[in-house]
């Protein structure tokens, strides 16, 4: 590593140091104004991202951005809206940044951070909408899931009234499951849902991530899709 910032940098995401290291760890240094790796900095935003976007506009969130497809069309799409993007792979996050800058697009933030560390670092009344694309199952352990009845609860703290929650799945019994579990839920309702929506009125607005367009390209699955609405 060619600097101190560089020799320490391995201490926010490993217990020891090691002799080979990811090559896109290393990158993350290239982007400063894009990437927060550091949690004391992301924890020490919380309700006040707004000043890091410098400007008022809507937050919304994206849990797993994946390599940015999403998010570099979505982004460009609205420019008056600004978002935060959680990603844990060093790779993904290098391959989102470099779209969202080729595509001039100053509206975006990349966290290296879980999903469930949400409330950490989001404030009251500070998210507008959340988007969650093709999460993780957990067929063999489904409390594993990101989208649980724990997981309404931080988003009382965070989701403003009125903001909505997108799902997009390929995994039937995880779309189902979110249904049933809304409706036992008093703050949220399920606005609009469709078990196939490329065959829906949304196809022609709808924006595809990277692992949507390889799963339709080799497979002939249907995409499943949840708007969720924060009614109190």
């Amino acid at each position: 590593m060619e600097n101190n910032l560089a020799n320490d940098l391995w201490k926010h995401f490993f217990v020891t140091p090691k002799k080979n290291y990811n090559k896109y760890m290393l990158q993350l240094l290239e982007y400063p104004e894009c990437i927060i790796y550091d949690k004391k900095i992301m924890d020490e935003n919380r309700s006040k991202w707004s000043e890091q976007f410098k400007n008022n506009n809507d937050i919304c969130l994206e849990i797993g951005s994946g390599s940015g497809n999403f998010i570099k069309e979505l982004a460009f799409r609205n420019k008056d809206k600004n978002y935060i993007c959680l990603e844990l792979r060093f790779k993904r996050l290098i391959l989102s940044v470099k779209k969202i800058k080729k595509n001039e697009s100053t509206n975006v933030r990349f966290l290296r951070r879980r999903g469930e560390e949400i409330e950490n670092f989001l404030g009251m009344d500070e998210i507008s909408d959340i988007y969650i694309n093709f999460p993780d199952p957990w067929e063999e352990n489904e409390r594993n899931r990101i989208i649980k009845e724990s997981f309404f609860v931080s988003l009382d703290v965070i989701l403003k009234k009125g903001g909505k929650i997108f799902f997009k799945s390929d995994h039937d019994k995880y779309y189902n499951d979110i249904l049933q579990l809304v409706e036992k839920l008093d703050n949220y309702q399920v606005v609009y849902h469709t078990p196939d929506l490329h065959n829906s009125p949304l196809k022609d607005i709808n924006i595809k991530t990277e692992f949507e367009q390889l799963f339709l390209c080799k497979h002939n699955k249907n995409i499943n899709y949840i708007e969720i609405n924060k009614v109190k």
